[in-house]
């Protein structure tokens, strides 16, 4: 009897440190060292314009979710926010946006 009893308190352990180890790892890739670049396409709305130090952001809404994105000199002196159009964008810079 002695021994099943050792055998399961093993057995318990293992689990339990399988189990911290799979939420560690499930944490880690969560943050941000192993994040993808992103990549966003589809229906934005653009409701606002930022111009700081020479760089130009535009912020875009997509339900809740917002995002603040670099865009070029010519984009920026065209857009008027509030305006709807189908984005493009990779690594936080606006690749091109349509009406």
């Amino acid at each position: 009897m002695n021994e099943v009893g050792e055998s399961m308190g093993y057995i318990v352990i293992a689990i339990t440190v399988l189990l911290l180890l799979g939420f560690a790892v499930r944490k880690m890739r969560r943050t941000s060292f192993f994040k993808r670049p992103t990549e966003l396409e589809g229906y934005y709305l653009l409701v606002s314009k930022i111009e700081e130090t020479g760089n130009y952001y535009g912020i875009f809404q997509q339900g809740d979710k917002e995002h603040k994105l670099e865009m070029s000199a010519n984009l920026y002196v065209q857009l008027q926010p509030p305006v709807r159009g189908y984005l493009k964008a990779a690594e936080e810079t606006v690749r091109s946006f349509e009406l």
